[in-house]
């Protein structure tokens, strides 16, 4: 076909879904739209190179690279006219070579992705543990590892459980960020659909299903079920994370897992801490226990000092928020607006927050660079949850946080 025509499929979007059952293939339409926009100006400018293209051939090669089932290849068929809702056969071919090559494209981003995740996995200084972390939870009632700050025991750990066959495991936090936030990073590594194999479940919330495999959840929550079950038989596998905080509910729960573990021959329990006093749990567990160390991955740090003006150098009752904008200030100067990167300031409570944020909006009134959020226990699961997203281009993020993300947290793009 040598000429092409614009052809702006959102506005037959309605006919299109019922003929070719879009919904079970696209999930996000204005990712679809623009790239339909895109691929129409490749091939517009194929036109004018006069290059001759021939959509069946086109149509057939496609077909035969992106993977179908049966079902869906069908569902993919061009339509009897009867069946076609007034649509040109020519615009409903158009329409499956933008559709096929957007799913081609998808493929592909997600096999890089697959593999970019994989190498990130394989890097990680727990990874080199896999196998002897594996058989000493198999072969001993209580495992204990103790890996430092970074090494991927939060989320690898109960990865490695699911793939040897674990299949109720349960991974407690001391936070209910941690539970949501590592739910979903163990989800996407697995690349499970979230609250399904997948899940977490806090007070008055939870995200997970009968078969869920790996469920996240506070301390609290897990003493609650023993109230109720006092075997925790739901569960093969319970791990206890962050266990040197020595929160009263883990205590709790350390004293209740020895005991149970003399009466359920069949549950396992794995101990993880960052910095972990072997000695203390390894005595109060005797000879049932196995330790294993991961040493951490510690990146490189620069202590850059900057002088207090003068007029700034007194003393004061309250936080001074000025610090941190200059940190801000010496970013925007060092780096494009191009340049990725967000900031994590940590502070020591709800005021300090609130001083530091309105410090920084008062700012980004006149640099529009960045997007402040705050981080703390009182906010509501979808206030927390904005942290995780990522900035417009253009624009970086600045989090101010308690206590609350220093442990079992990631926040990509962190630098």
């Amino acid at each position: 076909m040598s000429g092409r025509v614009s052809i702006d499929f959102e506005k037959r979007i309605y006919d299109l879904k019922r003929i070719f059952h879009l919904n079970d293939f696209i999930t996000n339409y204005d990712d679809f739209y623009a790239f339909s926009k895109k691929f129409e100006a490749v091939q517009k400018k194929a036109a004018e190179a006069q290059k001759k293209i021939d959509d069946d051939a086109v149509l057939a090669k496609l077909k035969s690279r992106v993977k179908l089932t049966d079902d869906d290849a069908e569902k993919l068929e061009l339509p009897s006219p009867r069946k076609a809702r007034g649509i040109q056969s020519e615009i409903l071919k158009k329409f499956l070579i933008v559709l096929l090559s957007y799913l081609d494209f998808k493929e592909n981003e997600k096999s890089a992705r697959l593999k970019k995740l994989k190498e990130a996995q394989e890097n990680l200084p727990i990874f080199a543990y896999k196998d002897e972390i594996i058989e000493s939870i198999k072969d001993n009632r209580i495992t204990i590892i103790a890996g430092d700050t970074g090494c991927g025991k939060s989320t690898q750990v109960p990865q490695y459980l699911m793939n040897a066959g674990y299949t109720c495991i349960a991974c407690t936090q001391p936070r209910r960020l941690a539970c949501i936030s590592l739910s979903k990073r163990v989800a996407y590594e697995t690349q499970n659909k979230f609250g399904e194999k997948i899940g977490y479940q806090i007070r008055f919330e939870r995200r997970r299903q009968r078969d869920t495999v790996i469920l996240f959840l506070t301390e609290g929550l897990l003493l609650r079920q023993v109230s109720q079950d006092s075997t925790l038989a739901d569960y093969d596998v319970v791990v206890l994370d962050e266990i040197h905080e020595r929160h009263l509910h883990g205590d709790f729960l350390l004293g209740i897992l020895k005991c149970l573990i003399l009466q359920r021959e069949d549950l396992k329990v794995v101990l993880m801490s960052a910095t972990i006093n072997i000695s203390l749990f390894g005595d109060y567990f005797g000879d049932v226990a196995k330790v294993i160390q991961v040493p951490g991955r510690l990146y490189p740090i620069k202590v850059n000092f900057s002088e207090v003006p003068a007029e700034l150098d007194k003393s004061r009752g309250k936080l001074d928020p000025q610090p941190y904008v200059r940190i801000l200030q010496l970013i925007d100067q060092k780096f494009k607006p191009t340049d990725r990167g967000d900031v994590l300031i940590f502070v020591s409570g709800y005021n300090e927050i609130t001083s530091i944020l309105d410090a920084i909006n008062q700012y980004n009134e006149k640099a529009k660079r960045w997007i402040a959020l705050p981080l703390h226990s009182s906010l509501s699961i979808a206030d927390q949850d904005k942290v995780f997203d990522y900035p417009p281009e253009g624009m970086r993020k600045c989090v101010v946080s308690t206590n609350i993300a220093e442990t079992s947290v990631t926040i990509d793009g962190i630098r």
